[in-house]
């Protein structure tokens, strides 16, 4: 079938029958097969470009990766390539041979760039090849900036004919006309600000929040140029939190901080202004302290857990009813809490924040429930309109980390699944690797 729609366009590809992934080197072409649709992305001249075809609709029609490089599939995985599994190696070696060629087509010098980034792939690998030399070289030494030239569209709608023109001719100018062009200060200090910014932390969102804080508050650049490095937190405190985060110590540590670091800060953070709000709603006054470290940030936030957990007056309040339904079984035992008195006995006895939720749940934002088997936790979940009920957090004693068994157990239940296929579940061996 493939094999003879592709003949119909002039290019007789019969190896299209044994292999669901071609690369075309003499056309810096990737092409990928399945029952439903051809895809196709060109890589190199005149232009980098993806289309597709709906094999029902008979049309090409052009689209936007996602996907990091090689955009159309996943490199395989190393375990893959040893398998002895004679179908799953082969897959995995002919997916490392396609990889390699592609990135010999492009080079590695390029592919690194690219995975360094978390997002935008597609247009960054456009903005390298439309860009030339003054691409690579602005990747290379201020990868912030290249990032948002190539979120060009973003800042400035254009005609897709107008797009990657207006990039192009904007990359050769300097480096502070180009911020100017996108209203950011025309200064060498923020030249020198951008250059700080990891390109695992480029996203429009933090570019817009940065750009806004700085129209709003000139002054703020001065604050920013004194850091060595930025990561999109640090940035965002330093624009949107005004009192007890703006400690330069603690911001510095917290900017160089990996992703998984950051969100767990970032969680900690937010539960430290969900208590004092808490707090002042209940008539008490917080005392001003300053955080200076990591290490002053975890004690205030224990300090204020207890003081949640010292009120003297909790009014009765009934919580919406969990979407999940309740579960007791052989392997898994979870209730949802139903009203204020039990959620704050809840953290007494967990000692730690989940009362901080009150409002989130009584919303309907957030929901909680305990797990009193075979781990004893705090959940907390909420209902997103593309992913169902997702799992926002889960707790133990004194906030610690639940087990990987746990974690399973619960998305299980968030997902639906049958009572007796929870009851089958048979725990990941802990030796296993």
């Amino acid at each position: 079938m493939f094999s003879k729609d592709i003949q119909s366009t002039g290019r007789p590809y019969k190896e299209i029958e044994k292999r669901a992934i071609i690369f075309k080197e003499e056309e810096g072409k990737l092409y990928h097969f399945t029952k439903r649709y051809i895809k196709v992305i060109r890589l190199g001249n005149p232009y980098p470009a993806a289309y597709q075809k709906k094999l029902k609709d008979n049309y090409w029609e052009c689209f936007l990766p996602t996907q990091p490089f090689p955009f159309l599939f996943y490199p395989p995985k190393p375990e893959n390539l040893k398998s002895n599994n004679y179908a799953i190696r082969l897959n995995a070696l002919h997916k490392e041979s396609i990889y390699k060629s592609m990135e010999a087509y492009i080079g590695a010098e390029k592919i690194e760039l690219l995975n360094g980034f978390t997002s935008r792939f597609w247009f960054i690998l456009c903005l390298l090849f439309r860009g030339g030399n003054y691409a690579l070289e602005l990747m290379q030494t201020n990868p912030a900036i290249g990032y948002l030239l190539s979120a060009y569209a973003v800042f400035h709608p254009l005609k897709s004919k107008k797009y990657w023109q207006s990039s192009t001719k904007l990359i050769t100018k300097k480096r502070k006309d180009i911020l100017g062009y996108f209203g950011f200060p025309a200064c060498e200090t923020m030249v020198k600000t951008f250059a700080k910014i990891k390109p695992e932390s480029c996203s429009t969102n933090i570019f817009f929040i940065l750009r806004t804080s700085l129209q709003n508050n000139p002054n703020l650049l001065r604050t920013l140029s004194y850091f060595p490095v930025h990561n999109d937190y640090s940035l965002f405190l330093v624009c949107k939190r005004l009192d007890i985060m703006q400690n330069y110590n603690l911001i510095a540590e917290i900017a160089n901080m990996n992703q998984e670091e950051v969100l767990n800060i970032n969680s900690q953070i937010n539960d430290i202004y969900r208590m004092l709000e808490v707090l002042r709603e209940n008539g008490l006054q917080d005392r001003k302290v300053i955080l200076k470290n990591i290490t002053d940030l975890n004690t205030y936030h224990d300090e204020l857990v207890i003081q949640i957990l010292k009120l003297k007056k909790i009014d009765f309040v009934p919580l919406p009813e969990g979407i999940a339904k309740d579960i007791k079984c052989h392997t898994l035992w979870i209730e949802h809490i139903h009203n204020s008195i039990e959620l704050y006995r809840e953290g007494m006895e967990m000692h730690h924040c989940i009362y901080s939720y009150l409002s989130d749940i009584r919303a309907k934002t957030r929901f909680v429930a305990r797990m009193l088997y075979p781990e004893r936790l705090t959940i907390l979940y909420e209902n997103t309109k593309n992913d169902g009920l997702k799992l926002k957090d889960a707790r133990g004693k004194y906030n610690t980390t639940p087990d990987q068994n746990s974690f399973c157990l619960i998305k299980l239940w968030l997902a639906g699944v049958e009572m007796d296929i929870i009851d089958s579940y048979e725990p990941i061996s802990q030796t296993s690797h």
